[in-house]
């Protein structure tokens, strides 16, 4: 007998969920594979832990970039991984919904698909990203209403008016999270010539960032690695710098909001404004974002509740309208 999964892969996060048991699994897109022999050593956490504690044999391999896969064979084995991980075996006759980037190449949705049959998949069906974070927040979709949604992730940004079961105008952008993260790291080496670890950087942006700056008398010390000899110093970061390396890339992010907004009918636009944008994707988070959109758009804007689980929470609600849902599975795959 067949089983139907819902599969998110993205940059930073890969999810999988399934209409009766929910999210099931929910961890970094990340493959420690050991390269004297090539195999997988693990997935997820448990590749980061891998990594950081055996032999330098078992390297981290991060598959997905910018709402794209960037090593084919990778991503099937995380696939393959992540289906085992969830209980499914190459005889579950696994029917797979996936979600896609509106700024995906056929070339890129292809070779997405490709990957999970290879994988294990019977049969893969694609959505684009924000028809299925609508779906996930309930928008009315289908109706002749303008439903305004954007997914800030952490490769990629994407905004859409919907209505009547179709994008009307939208915009995206190869630019996410991760961006302002490597932002944040570049500004911090030219400055102090240190590195300092991924995770610490997320916490920075997170924990000291403001799109509007209201952060930028805030200080914070982090651990750091030398960029000349190595040596493990302590640094004073002031936020002050931290929102100065990041609003290029947040500046973009408004610029394709307005373009998409500034297109849209008449009698869309109003609904814009009349029921505001959602926010979804965990770049949303970041501190005061929703309220510099609000201010540069002149449009309402809220973040949805765990904006990071809107995708995967949509997938899995479409896995029970598929006949319904068709002409957008259809659309997603040209």
């Amino acid at each position: 007998m067949a089983s139907d999964v819902a599969l998110d892969i993205g940059t930073s996060y890969t999810r999988l969920a399934t209409e009766e048991r929910g999210v099931v699994f929910n961890e970094p897109t990340i493959v420690a594979i050991d390269t004297s022999n090539g195999e997988v050593v693990d997935i997820g956490y448990g590749a980061l832990h891998a990594v950081g504690t055996s032999t330098r044999h078992i390297v981290a391999f991060r598959p997905f970039a910018k709402g794209a896969t960037v090593d084919f064979d990778v991503t099937t084995r995380l696939i393959s991984a992540v289906f085992l991980r969830a209980g499914f075996s190459r005889m579950s006759r696994l029917r797979v919904i996936m979600s896609v980037p509106t700024l995906a190449t056929a070339i890129e949705r292809r070779a997405l698909r490709q990957a999970a049959v290879q994988a294990g998949a019977s049969e893969v069906s694609l959505i684009e990203t924000p028809m299925v974070a609508a779906i996930g927040l309930g928008m009315p979709i289908e109706e002749p209403v303008g439903s305004a949604i954007a997914v800030l992730g952490a490769g990629s940004s994407e905004i859409a008016l919907i209505a009547l079961g179709g994008i009307v105008t939208g915009g995206s952008l190869r630019v996410g999270g991760n961006d302002l993260d490597a932002s944040i790291g570049t500004i911090i080496r030219q400055l102090y010539g240190v590195v300092v670890a991924p995770t610490l950087l997320e916490d920075l942006k997170m924990g000291l960032a403001s799109a509007l700056g209201r952060t930028d008398g805030d200080v914070r010390v982090v651990p750091a690695r030398t960029v000349d000899r190595g040596k493990a110093v302590s640094v004073e970061v002031p936020a002050k710098q931290i929102n100065t390396s990041i609003v290029d890339n947040i500046n973009a992010t408004i610029r394709m909001m307005q373009e998409c907004l500034g297109e849209s009918p008449p009698d869309l636009a109003q609904d814009v404004l009349t029921h505001g944008l959602t926010l979804a994707g965990g770049h949303a988070r970041l501190t005061d974002f929703a309220e510099f959109i609000a201010k540069e758009t002149g449009v309402d804007v809220r973040v949805a509740p765990t904006p990071e689980l809107v995708v995967i929470n949509g997938l899995q609600k479409c896995l029970g309208e598929m006949r319904s849902l068709h002409k957008l599975f259809r659309e997603a795959d040209r």
